[in-house]
């Protein structure tokens, strides 16, 4: 089980797409499964979705002092923490991505769609 805690997010005012065409949409600090992470990007895809960074290192060995995330999990319940604050501060460049409640109600309304038409209306 993973945990993540957001403990500081500073927004974009202006964001605008790199060359990449990910948009930056705030800087985040967190503690993730006993980890402290500070200046995780929160990021708008070029494909619309959404994702985080991990904190940039810069100089001649920041490959070798990389940070990166691994277990898909970790970075999913990462971006729903960021996604959660970031709207509690008033973003919106995220709105029309689901939120994790969202998304558990829509995966529970298809569950029972499908139980309904696999017992023929017998319910």
């Amino acid at each position: 089980m993973h945990e993540v805690s957001i403990t500081g997010l500073n927004r974009v005012s202006q964001p605008k797409p790199n060359k990449g065409g990910n948009t930056i949409l705030a800087f985040f600090d967190c503690q993730a499964n006993g980890l402290t992470l500070a200046g995780c990007a929160f990021v708008r895809t070029a494909r619309q979705g959404l994702t985080v960074w991990p904190p940039k290192l810069e100089g001649t060995d920041a490959a070798r002092r990389s940070v990166g995330i691994a277990d898909e999990r970790l970075r999913t319940l990462m971006v729903r923490q960021a996604q959660e604050v970031y709207r509690a501060l008033g973003g919106t460049d995220g709105e029309w991505i689901k939120t994790w409640d969202e998304e558990k109600s829509d995966q529970a309304d298809e569950g029972n769609g499908l139980r309904r038409f696999l017992s023929n209306g017998a319910e």
